[in-house]
């Protein structure tokens, strides 16, 4: 039985039971309520996908029926007859093909015309103010994912076999950055077993200097000047000075556990007699899904191993960047379309790997607005306002496309240029918080924001 199934003839709702820092000061402390479903299905998960640089709605969820849509973009219209058509008014772009039968299924649905509020056309602050949860307040420094996990962090500490939260770049993204820590994967971690060691010396009380030598010695490794034998010197077995009590310094211990944990997840044992890959080791009776080649399915790719081995994860992330399309954005034939399939073929694979983990997992596709309803001359598009935000897999009802639609007549755009903001993105992420992964949302939750009570019907 599927989980969506189950939840529905039962009539009750999954927990998620976290395992995270010992509880700090905070306003939004919380312990996640346990039911009985909480013993019968893993946690749910979300990933957030941001689209940085301005993801145009118009050329992706397409207003097939409105001829201002095909007279305001002569040149860059996706044509009728291209249209994968989802209903008499909204078609998806040709390269969506991939997720249209996720849509069919009822797992894939977008919110129209939603975005921040704030009016700034720039790219910085569009996706700081979206990330950090706060339009225009810019005293907030936490991310709203970052937020979620200390508010449901086990105040009796962390669980060492447990992987929270998760980046999977090299940098953690804003939405991820705070008093919790997360795991931002490097793209050498196959590679950085005494590394880890030596910054997990530090960490847990070792000799500062050490930690000089680990650096010098991990940039001679990576410069092929140095042995694995080499690492192992008696710099990193000096005794521990007590430093666990400083904050960042128990941080630091737990990131490096994170790290280990997941690179035993992706490659199995550090011994080197052991040491394979996922492909050269494949389990007994398992199966391989196909994912397309580049760098974004290889991730989504290791995230699937991550959540079908149920270690915790609760929130990962990554960006794709590349969608600021004021030149070439085009059609069929533009950038826009080579980039939306490289997603939609990614994100397919990602759905179709992750089996039944899928009715627990909620992907999330953001971007900091949307461009301009006029294309500009160029084969592209402005910055705009207005924007789309995806939602595919977990409690999602999909099949639909939400959101209250103004029409392309100058009278009806913000600024007389823009799709306008119709849904507040913080209503969807609300939403998100509170239905999927089941959280009594605080009321302070969104800085200066408070979220309907009625919520937008998008989760069963």
């Amino acid at each position: 039985m599927k989980r969506r199934d189950f939840l529905n003839n039962a009539g009750v709702g999954a927990v998620s039971v976290g395992a995270g820092l010992a509880m700090t000061q905070n306003s939004l402390a919380f312990q996640p309520k346990k039911n009985l479903v909480s013993d019968m299905f893993p946690d749910p998960v979300v990933v957030m996908i941001f689209l940085r640089g301005g993801h145009d709605q118009l050329n992706t969820f397409v207003p097939h029926s409105d001829k201002t849509y095909y007279k305001i973009r002569p040149t860059i219209a996706v044509q009728k007859e291209d249209v994968i058509k989802l209903d008499n008014r909204w078609g998806l772009h040709p390269a969506m093909k991939p997720l249209k039968r996720f849509y069919d299924e009822g797992r894939f649905a977008a919110v129209i015309n939603s975005g921040s509020p704030h009016q700034t056309r720039s790219h910085f602050d569009a996706q700081d103010f979206m990330e950090y949860g706060a339009p225009g307040n810019r005293s907030i420094s936490d991310g709203w994912l970052n937020r979620y996990l200390t508010a449901t962090a086990n105040p009796r500490g962390e669980d060492p076999k447990k992987l929270r939260s998760l980046a999977m770049q090299e940098r953690l993204p804003r939405s991820l950055r705070g008093t919790y820590p997360s795991v931002a994967v490097p793209p050498n971690l196959r590679d950085i077993e005494e590394v880890l060691d030596l910054f997990e010396d530090f960490y847990s009380g070792g000799d500062p200097e050490a930690l000089s030598v680990a650096q010098r010695a991990a940039t001679r490794k990576q410069a092929g000047t140095t042995s694995r034998k080499s690492l192992k010197s008696k710099e990193r077995k000096k005794k521990p000075m007590g430093l666990m009590a400083d904050p960042i310094m128990a941080s630091g211990t737990q990131t490096i556990h994170g790290l280990r944990r997941l690179r035993e997840i992706l490659y199995g044992s550090s011994d080197d007699s052991t040491y394979k890959g996922p492909r050269e080791a494949p389990e007994m009776g398992a199966t391989f899904q196909e994912y397309p080649g580049g760098w974004f399915a290889s991730r989504l790719k290791s995230l699937a191993k991550v959540i079908k081995s149920d270690v915790g994860l609760a929130v990962a992330a990554t960006d794709i960047n590349g969608w600021d399309h004021h030149i070439g954005m085009g059609s069929t034939d533009g950038t826009l379309n080579r980039m939306l399939s490289f997603v939609s073929e990614g994100i397919a694979a990602f759905m179709d790997d992750l089996g039944p983990d899928l009715d627990r997992t909620l992907i999330v596709v953001s971007t900091e607005f949307g461009r301009v309803a006029k294309e500009n001359g160029n084969d592209g598009a402005d910055h705009g306002h207005g924007g789309a935000t995806w939602l595919l897999g977990g409690q999602v009802k999909g099949g639909h496309v939400y959101g209250r639609w103004t029409g392309l007549e100058p009278s009806e755009l913000f600024q007389k240029r823009d799709l306008k903001v119709t849904t507040d993105f913080r209503e969807i992420y609300a939403d998100v918080l509170r239905k999927h992964m089941k959280f009594d949302l605080p009321a302070d939750f969104f800085p200066d924001f408070t979220p309907s009570e009625k919520e937008l019907g998008i989760f069963a």
